[in-house]
């Protein structure tokens, strides 16, 4: 049995765009030393995604996490971006009990913006088919379907 299929998408930071919402935007080495942070997103990471393979995978190409928090301080949503030359978000996450505010199209938003300042041409993401309203009202657009390797077989063949 084969997992759902992902759309591909990308976007051209054309412009600054209001949040709303005040969004850390943290070089790797910054968020690591906070570590009751790094605890919530692994925690995350680890319950939501069941993907922690992927995530230990992807984390070396990391460069900026663009970091989400609740009115007491504490980390309640974050986004990871690979920089290896147009920027790739490999991970949005929010606490579940924070879903719904509008939190993951605040981190979003804010990595376009940032992306914007740097000239940065292009951001990309592969998500769920679902979620495709959230990241089309962000600015991106679905350019094609990725279909991930069937388990047990990796993108060339059986393992």
């Amino acid at each position: 049995m084969s997992a759902d299929p992902e759309l591909l998408y990308y976007c051209k930071p054309g412009g600054e765009r209001p949040t709303g919402h005040l969004v850390e935007f943290l070089g790797v080495q910054a968020f690591l030393a906070d570590e009751p942070a790094c605890k919530t997103l692994w925690d995350l990471v680890s319950t939501q995604f069941r993907t922690r393979g992927k995530f230990l995978a992807v984390w070396p190409g990391v460069r900026f996490v663009a970091v989400h928090r609740d009115a007491d301080g504490s980390a309640d949503g974050f986004l990871l971006v690979n920089t290896p030359v147009n920027w790739q978000i490999d991970y949005v996450v929010v606490r579940p009990d924070r879903r719904g505010l509008g939190i993951a199209g605040v981190l979003v938003i804010e990595t376009l913006n940032q992306a914007h300042r740097r000239d940065v041409p292009y951001v990309t993401l592969t998500s769920r088919a679902e979620l495709r309203p959230l990241y089309e009202a962000c600015g991106f657009t679905a350019v094609g379907d990725h279909q991930p390797p069937a388990p047990g077989t990796t993108p060339t063949g059986p393992r």
